[in-house]
């Protein structure tokens, strides 16, 4: 079960990065329950009703304070009126509001919240012992389930610390709030407590801890204090996502993340990857190829084989016909029905591959049901076989002697050449491992000549966020629609979106693009990014393998 904890929400830039930012987060991760600290929501002081019901509606449960919670008036008839809005339980009982709570997640688990306050370094009002008011709390909400998250509003490190190795085994997580400063230290604590000291600040970075910075530098050069007011640049979303086993109550991990949005609508600023200037220059090679044969006496030839009448398959044969005839290759068609006996397909495929004329076989896949997909392409003759899906191909490039490789590995690789991103020796993730693509593609990129440092990585990689935030290349075709968001991405990274899904109307990657563009350096766009280079290739393989035909160029034996 993932919950999430968001830290400090400063101002309206805070507000404005929690509504913009959480939604994705939530839907990527599955998040079944969110609490964020909210003190400082009001204007960078404070909570009202319009703050809080802002952060509820932008997908927050529950809403803990802090030492600023009362400097808005309004504070206290709401933290009396609203259950969800939680205060420092060691504040004396007279104080408005409660400290603790049960509650319920999406999918109806409890779950027990706590907020307390630290006293090492912190102003007045002086506060009870949180250690104390900790130990009473817990008794408390145990009774009624094992999930326990304290947010630990505090100044100290030491004493965040102390607090989290004193609840050790008793609660879920211990995180800190209040120094606006997200720490690198999460991690799981004896008896499975998760801690991080700070989850930092959701609010603007263009700022000192989100207050403007002009204002903030005049006070610490003048002496003399001036109005401090919240900032806006840069804003972004700050908190810790921890899986928690709901049986026991015990995390199993706990992962940092941090999510820059859009301010006032601006684009991100990474570079956009578009595959249609790569791709016109393949084609265009591919078509003087094609040419040259023809003079030769050679026409090049692609047989596209097809089952059955999926709708995307018959608009990608449309795509691979119209771009094959417009580079001088001749197109041959084969259609079978669902419903025909699939040895029919065996047989053709035998005829192709003795066929001198046909220079290229490509099967469209998907298959329906009840057609080996495998058996098919194992069938295919491999020396024609152009897009590079038989075991001798595969074979092949991952003996360092490619023969023809699948096109979107290809395009992928050409596309990083053509924009001058290096790989040779860089960290690069695939995120995907079907045969089609991300196999191949680790395959490719890590071979002599390109050289990099290839990890693979999939939807069941235990922790996607350490492949995925240590790649300085990010390949991503993991076929689950924007899976990827900024918390995965390194700050600067190239990233590079596979995937094609159509949601709500509008095709979409595999990669958030609306907040990857703002941590990537690059980014290949969906639609307009990968998806002209596979066909542009295809016709560059049929060419090759014509080629090698006109030429008697001894080929591999199977």
């Amino acid at each position: 079960m993932i919950l999430l904890a968001i830290g400090d929400v400063m101002g309206s830039a805070g507000r404005d990065a929690l509504a913009r930012a959480l939604p994705g987060i939530v839907r990527r991760h599955g998040v079944e329950f969110v609490v964020a600290n909210g003190e400082n929501a009001a204007h960078g002081a404070g909570i009202t009703p319009s703050t809080a019901a802002a952060l509820f509606a932008a997908g927050v449960d529950v809403i803990t304070g802090g030492n600023h919670t009362w400097d808005r008036p309004e504070a206290n008839e709401l933290l009396n009126s609203e259950p969800r809005l939680l205060r420092p339980a060691n504040y004396p009982p007279s104080a408005s509001g409660r400290g603790s709570g049960i509650f319920r997640t999406k999918s109806g688990v409890k779950i027990g919240v706590l907020n307390l306050q630290g006293r090492v370094f912190m102003p007045p009002p002086e506060v009870d012992d949180p250690f104390a008011e900790a130990d009473r709390s817990l008794e408390e909400l145990r009774r009624e389930t094992p999930i326990i998250l304290v947010d630990f509003h505090a100044e100290a490190t030491s004493e965040k610390t102390a607090l989290a190795l004193h609840l050790a085994g008793r609660a879920s997580v211990v995180y800190g709030t209040h120094t606006h400063v997200a720490t690198a230290d999460e991690r799981i604590l004896a008896g499975g407590t998760a801690f991080m000291a700070d989850v930092g600040l959701t609010g603007s970075y263009d700022s000192v801890i989100g207050v403007d910075k002009a204002a903030a530098l005049r006070r610490f050069l003048d002496a003399v204090p001036h109005r401090l007011e919240p900032a806006s640049g840069d804003p972004r979303l700050s908190g810790l996502l921890i899986d928690i086993d709901p049986r026991d109550g015990r995390a199993n991990w706990a992962r940092r993340i941090e999510v820059a949005v859009t301010e006032n609508g601006t684009p991100g600023t990474a570079r956009l990857l578009k595959g249609a200037p790569v791709a016109e220059r393949v084609l265009a090679q591919a078509a003087a190829r094609a040419t040259a044969l023809r003079e030769k006496g050679m026409v090049p030839t692609l047989a596209l084989l097809s089952v059955g009448e999926d709708p995307a398959s018959r608009v990608y044969l449309g795509k691979k016909k119209e771009a094959a005839e417009r580079a001088g290759i001749v197109v041959v068609e084969r259609r079978w029905n669902a419903d025909d006996d699939p040895e029919t397909l065996l047989t053709a495929l035998a005829d192709l591959g003795r066929d001198p004329s046909v220079h290229g076989v490509l099967l469209q896949l998907p298959l329906p049901d009840g057609w080996d997909t495998n058996s098919m392409i194992e069938s295919l003759p491999f020396a024609k076989d152009v897009d590079g899906f038989h075991p001798v191909n595969a074979g092949l490039l991952a003996q360092g002697k490619p023969l023809f490789v699948p096109c979107t590995p290809l395009g992928i690789a050409e596309m990083l050449r053509f924009y001058e991103v290096p790989v040779a020796g860089r960290a690069v993730t695939v995120v995907g491992r079907s045969g089609v693509v991300g196999r191949p593609l680790a395959t490719l990129l890590g071979s002599k000549g390109n050289d990099a440092t290839v990890t693979v990585a999939h939807s069941r990689t235990d922790n996607l966020f350490e492949a995925t935030r240590s790649a300085d290349v990010l390949i991503v075709a993991m076929g689950q629609p924007q899976a990827i968001g900024a918390e995965h991405v390194k700050r600067g990274a190239v990233v590079v979106d596979v995937g094609v899904h159509r949601v709500d109307g509008k095709l979409v990657g595999d990669v958030d693009a609306a907040t990857v563009a703002h941590v990537a350096s690059a980014l290949s766009p969906v639609p307009g990014g990968v998806g002209p280079l596979t066909v542009a290739f295809l016709l560059q393989n049929t060419v090759k393998a014509a080629e090698l035909a006109a030429h008697s160029v001894p080929r591999p034996r199977a």
